[in-house]
């Protein structure tokens, strides 16, 4: 194969891709790359916060009489305890005084008027170092309150009680913090990632088909 061949297949290759980037489908692709690369971009330079629940349940044992579950001076044989996180998953910080005021749409964790809470507290070992938090009980509703959230940083809150209750939630609003949404398990975020993938390989691929079955040259007779 003389080097003018390979030339002349090269450039008949870059011409071709040179058709393609410059023709409607491929400035559509582009098009269409370039909004969703804007959106992610947009969507995580802001404070991203999310939520995630744990219940553990907690018994007194038949064969150790020494362990005891003892709270605000009553002995209870079998409790529950949620630890609820508070997590900014974005990239930038979230200070205090930006939070929704008392009284209008605090950071807060509601709780149903049936349910008897035994003892709430800040989780200080699950809970970020350089944040500084409290609580406050309110309405049927723990209250939350921090000095900043800095990406990746979290506040952690433990509610014991007696009821096995699983439904709670973190509700609220800042500034350029609309919603506060449950964060998904590593599964789901994997699930997620490989449909999302696998849609998109789907998506371009099909239109790089009908452009190529477009400008197929016919066939001569």
């Amino acid at each position: 194969m003389s080097l003018n061949h390979v030339y002349t297949r090269q450039s008949k290759m870059v011409r071709a891709l040179w058709n393609f980037l410059t023709s409607p489908t491929g400035a559509f692709l582009i098009a269409v790359s370039a909004i969703l690369i804007g959106y992610y971009q947009f969507y995580i330079s802001r404070p991203i916060l999310k939520y995630t629940t744990q219940t553990t349940e907690i018994s007194t044992s038949d064969e150790n009489d020494d362990f005891k579950i003892h709270i605000n001076g009553k002995d209870y044989a079998q409790i529950y305890k949620t630890t609820v996180t508070l997590k900014n998953s974005g990239e930038d910080a979230l200070s205090g005084s930006d939070v929704s005021a008392i009284g209008h749409d605090p950071i807060r964790i509601p709780l149903p008027p049936r349910l008897k809470i035994l003892y709430y507290g800040i989780n200080n070992s699950e809970t970020s170092s350089d944040v500084s938090a409290k609580l406050i009980r309110k309405n049927n509703a723990i209250i939350i309150e921090f000095n900043y959230l800095n990406p990746d940083n979290q506040i952690a809150v433990n509610l014991f009680s007696t009821d096995k209750y699983q439904n709670f939630e973190i509700v609220g609003s800042a500034v350029n913090v609309n919603k506060i949404t449950q964060a998904w398990s590593p599964a789901q975020t994997r699930k997620f990632i490989i449909r999302l993938i696998a849609g998109l390989i789907l998506f371009y691929a099909l239109f790089i088909y009908l452009y190529v079955r477009r400008h197929k040259p016919l066939p001569r007779i």
